[in-house]
């Protein structure tokens, strides 16, 4: 029996956690962030959560319960994902260690409350930790993973030293008896001269996988489907691609669909097929070849399909390139789309929002949420629509107090789930600026969302506004003039003063010398502001550490800086002109 760990009195949390707007923390103690953790609920509204913890082992978490763990940590673990399928829990990993060869393992959540053990579904195939779960209420479970087994009668590195090249296919199993039995493992990619990313999803009562495959020189998408009984047909050409970058599936009007973001060329381009009476109807979004698409999501009802992806823009001339989110829907079961449109109620583009997430509802509900950075450290934000994605609140929530501390979702999996009527995202948060541990959070979305406060800067151009970030400004380069290194440590951005110690900063500075400053320009917008400073210094004589001496006598420049608004005031934001990099995640 898989052991379980038993909590401290106080640490285990009762049905009333997932209260509206009340985030759980999920691990008693850190947990390890390289391990994405997983987030699944039943149809019944039984939520789980499964991660790692510093020790290598996976462990899961039912909200009501505790602790039960999956792998012990003498087995290094990767690739953890967890799905529910009705009221059926299923997880999957691949395992390994010292001299024991790469396998996949799956595991299921028995009537009693405890997880069955590890089923071995495969080694064969030289797994890697790029699996994906598909299956339904009925019993029905398959798995598809990565693997780069040589082909049949290869005899790989047996005639040379060399590293033989990767043979990457993709290999999958099934079941129809909730995992008590399963048919071969397959090569589903087989025919093709490789394939590489996969997308699940179950349509019409069976399973259906997508990936990218190459043949004769040409990458395609395909599709294979599971049959009658537990093997697959036989993988067949959708439509080209170029090379794929993302790719995601789901089951709309009980037919399959897939959605992939590919380079063709020096173009990216967003695109879809959907089956229509044995046929696949593919659909090329306008204007897509303007967007550098970092992560999406896609969900389907009924006709309605919903795809909202984050994006920056293509063009490298464009600044500042921050990733911002996007959104369109369907409501002819994925033939047609409306133009994609931006989605953040919020007007600037100085900081970032990313790792969108969609789930649906009952009666036309429809919940967006997403990782943003309006108030300069990471906050979750959401939006709900109420009919079925026609309109949204006029302004997006906070799900916490903004901008105090730094939120995380977790790209390329589906942290945000819909069950029991309720909605659920989970997340991880630092403890501090340093950004060294985080833990992990489950919230619990409000259904019916109060309006959010108003803020205290929110117009960035009123004169109070502009006269406070200059009074810091001044401050800033009056410190500087006095040599009074300790108090511009100070004035420095939260993230920066983690990293570095005060007297650290003050021993190294000094070697300049600042004389006359003046403020030239300042542009706001949002909580950002870029200031020009002329100012007036001097290099005394150094003598080198080769040898040889150097001087600067006084020289007028001038400077563009970086000024946040964070913790109730204006930061200067600091940057390493030689690294040319800032600690700010924004």
């Amino acid at each position: 029996m898989i052991p379980v760990l038993i909590l401290a009195a106080g640490l285990l949390i009762s049905p009333p956690l997932l209260a509206e707007a009340s985030p759980w923390r999920v691990n008693p103690d850190s947990f390890n962030p390289r391990q994405t953790p997983r987030l699944a609920a039943t149809d019944s509204g039984q939520v789980h959560v499964a991660f790692a913890d510093q020790e290598g082992r996976l462990l899961v978490r039912q909200a009501e319960g505790g602790i039960q763990t999956l792998t012990t940590p003498q087995r290094p673990a990767s690739g953890l994902v967890l799905e529910a399928f009705g009221e059926q829990v299923y997880s999957a990993w691949l395992e390994g260690g010292q001299g024991v060869p790469p396998a996949i393992r799956m595991s299921a959540l028995r009537d009693d409350g405890v997880w069955s053990e590890a089923l071995l579904l495969d080694s064969s195939s030289r797994p890697l930790p790029r699996i994906r779960l598909s299956g339904d209420g009925q019993g029905q479970v398959s798995a598809v993973w990565l693997g780069d087994a040589p082909d049949a009668g290869d005899s790989g590195s047996a005639e040379s030293d060399a590293t033989p090249a990767p043979n990457y296919h993709l290999y999958g199993r099934r079941s129809r008896d909730g995992g008590l039995t399963w048919g071969e493992t397959r090569r589903l990619t087989a025919g093709y001269d490789g394939g590489f990313w996969p997308a699940l999803t179950m349509a019409g009562g069976r399973v259906h996988l997508f990936a990218d495959a190459r043949r004769d020189g040409e990458t395609l998408i395909v599709h294979a489907q599971g049959d009658e009984v537990l093997d697959w047909t036989a993988a067949e050409p959708v439509a080209p691609a170029g090379g794929v970058l993302l790719i995601s599936a789901t089951q709309a009007r009980e037919e399959p669909l897939v959605v992939w973001f590919a380079t063709q060329g020096n173009q990216y381009r967003l695109e879809s097929a959907v089956r229509q009476d044995g046929q696949w109807k593919t659909h090329a979004f306008p204007g897509s070849e303007a967007y550098d698409i970092g992560s999406m999501d896609l969900a389907a009802q009924g006709d309605r399909v919903y795809l909202v992806f984050s994006a920056r823009s293509a063009r490298a001339t464009d600044q500042p390139r921050k990733n911002q989110v996007y959104f369109t829907r369907s409501a002819d079961g994925g033939i047609s789309w409306e133009p994609i449109r931006p989605f953040r109620h919020y007007s600037s583009k100085s900081t970032q929002a990313n790792f969108p997430q969609v789930a649906l509802g009952r009666d036309g509900e429809v919940v967006i949420a997403w990782n943003d950075y309006r108030n300069l450290r990471g906050d979750l934000y959401y939006n709900v629509s109420t009919d079925s994605g026609a309109t949204w609140l006029d302004q997006d929530r906070p799900l916490d107090e903004p901008g105090v501390s730094e939120d995380v979702l977790f790209p390329f999996v589906r942290q945000l789930r819909a069950s029991g009527g309720r909605f659920h995202l989970l997340a991880s948060r630092y403890r501090d600026d340093g950004l060294g541990v985080a833990d992990l959070y489950l919230h619990g979305l409000p259904a019916s969302p109060s309006a959010p406060s108003p803020t205290d800067l929110n117009d960035p151009g009123s004169p109070e506004n502009r006269a406070a970030l200059e009074t810091r400004v001044s401050a800033f380069w009056n410190a500087l003039v006095k040599a009074d290194h300790a108090s511009a440590y100070k004035l420095f951005d939260p993230y920066f003063r983690r990293r570095m110690r005060q007297e650290d900063y003050v021993g190294q500075s000094g070697r300049v010398k600042h004389h006359a400053f003046a403020i030239e320009s300042v542009r706001v917008e949002g909580y950002v502001a870029q200031v020009a400073v002329r100012f007036t210094y001097e290099i005394p004589v150094l003598n080198l550490p080769r040898g040889g001496r150097y001087s600067r006598p006084p020289t007028s420049t001038q400077v563009d800086e970086t000024w946040i608004f964070i913790d109730g005031d204006w930061h200067k934001e600091y940057r390493n002109e030689i690294g040319d990099f800032a600690f700010t995640r924004y």
